[in-house]
């Protein structure tokens, strides 16, 4: 009943229909409700099988190293720490010490790459280094994280980065392998989901907080508070309602989208093993602790400074993550991410290396979630009991109206 109600007045809000507009514009916009021109095909002999990122020490070393040392040259490194782009210039202590990681990697001293022996160059920029023949791969990526590190980390010399110097042409085999694990392990519908995933991510990791927002505030605009407060209701069940009426309004027409994207796709693969559940289980599983966090911090900051400061908040979250998230659109997960990237379909073999990392991002998000509703939970009925609001006068003023109704009804 009061679930009911609650999801009503979510989905009647102008807040809703936003969300819905900002889902279908995105979903269409970006090509993933309609996958009917995408189909993956077998593999031919002699055919073009594109281009993929793969960990060659032969092409990375010499690339990242000459890359390096031109930037070295200039003092001009280019970085991305929070996703932004950033030029570092390093003061001239951190241009010795990246001086000291070429050393190591060359075997040219340090005075010599600094400029400081006239015999050998007055300028530094002048000098011709190369990569010795000694050093491994293994301590070559050492060096290269104390490079990144002397930046302040998001440069082309981060261990994801590094990845960026080399580029391989895809061999029959191997595109072979990729479209039997796509067969196998995807069933083709769980790849189709995992880039509906992706875009739709995007959206379901910033609105809920807007939804969230605008149910708890609703009731102090429409001063409600005190006819709430006064409900014998507990405040654990009205949250957690309030709560679900938001996870509900906003995943019901993200799985049925999903469905919509997914099954564009099944009359293309007839005669094949499909897994008709995939769009529900990347739904929940990729999709939903997003929505779960977003719409949690949204209640419990609403709820904390009766504010919508939570929107400022999870935005400059999601901001800050959209943009980290752009070097990451391969499959590359971490820990604390707002919204999983996989821009690519299929790659299924990342994704499976990738699974545990992701698996334990989505259950952060989800135990982050349902601490923040705990703590909304307990601040409301702080409020209800007049510890952090005027509840204390409301009762005596509703206990006041009362005597007089019945002081005029004597």
């Amino acid at each position: 009943m009061l679930l009911g109600k609650e999801i009503r007045k979510t989905v009647l809000s102008l807040t809703f229909v936003a969300f819905i507009i900002a889902l279908l514009v995105t979903t269409i916009s970006q090509d993933v409700l309609n996958f009917s021109d995408e189909a993956i095909a077998s593999p031919k002999q002699g055919a073009d099988y594109g281009i993929q990122q793969k960990e060659v020490p032969e092409l990375i070393m010499p690339a990242a190293f000459s890359s390096l040392c031109e930037e070295f040259a200039a003092n001009e490194y280019i970085a991305y720490p929070i996703g932004f782009y950033k030029n570092v210039k390093l003061n001239d202590t951190d241009q010795e010490k990246m001086a000291d990681i070429i050393s190591t990697l060359s075997g040219v001293s340090v005075d010599d790459l600094l400029g400081k022996d006239d015999e050998v160059s007055e300028a530094k920029g002048d000098i011709e280094v190369t990569l010795s023949d000694d050093i491994s791969y293994e301590e070559f990526k050492a060096c290269m994280k104390q490079a990144d590190d002397l930046i302040g980390g998001g440069s082309n010399y981060s261990e994801n980065n590094l990845l960026n110097y080399s580029y391989v042409a895809v061999t029959y085999e191997e595109a072979i392998e990729n479209y039997n694990l796509i067969a196998s392990k995807d069933k083709f519908t769980g790849a189709y989901a995992r880039l509906f995933c992706d875009y739709v991510g995007i959206i379901l990791s910033i609105f809920p907080v807007f939804i969230a927002v605008a149910v708890c505030l609703k009731d102090r605009r429409a001063k409600m508070n005190e006819l709430i407060y006064a409900r014998k209701t507990s405040s654990f069940n009205l949250i957690l309602t309030r709560y679900f009426s938001v996870i509900i309004a906003v995943m019901l027409p993200t799985i049925i989208l999903a469905y919509i994207s997914n099954s564009s796709v099944w009359g293309q693969y007839s005669g094949m093993s499909l897994d008709y559940l995939a769009p529900l289980k990347y739904t929940i599983g990729w999709l939903m602790p997003s929505v779960m966090i977003s719409a949690a911090i949204g209640m419990f900051f609403t709820e904390l400074t009766e504010t919508p400061i939570a929107i400022a908040i999870q935005g400059l979250w999601w901001f800050i993550d959209i943009n980290i998230g752009v070097s990451k659109l391969r499959g590359v997960h971490t820990l604390f991410e707002l919204a999983p990237r996989h821009n690519v379909l299929g790659n299924t073999q990342t994704f499976l290396d990738e699974f545990n990392t992701l698996a334990a991002n989505r259950l952060i998000m989800v135990g982050a979630a349902v601490l923040l509703v705990i703590a909304t939970v307990i601040i409301y009925e702080q409020k209800r009991r007049g510890e952090l609001s005027g509840y204390k006068k409301i009762k005596t003023h509703i206990a006041s109206l009362a005597n007089r109704k019945s002081k005029s009804a004597a």
